[in-house]
């Protein structure tokens, strides 16, 4: 049970170490852009700030680790 709890934990540091570079990647001007692809769409969004991009990309990196996760 341990071990399980400790993979979950380091996969959400994982995701949260790898919002970072993805978030200031986005950034145009003084806005930030968080990209993504739903139903073979690409979806774009723009904040304002930092950190509510930041927390929408990490949502993303954990929504798509779910993903594989199950699939397999």
């Amino acid at each position: 049970m341990k071990v399980i709890l400790l993979i979950i934990l380091l996969l959400i540091v994982l995701c949260w170490l790898i919002a970072i570079p993805q978030t200031l990647r986005g950034k145009k001007d003084n806005k930030y852009v968080v990209t993504y692809l739903w139903r073979g769409k690409r979806k774009k969004l723009t904040y304002m700030s930092f950190w509510q991009a930041y927390w929408y990309r990490d949502w993303l990196n954990m929504v798509d680790w779910i993903v594989i996760i199950l699939s397999l």
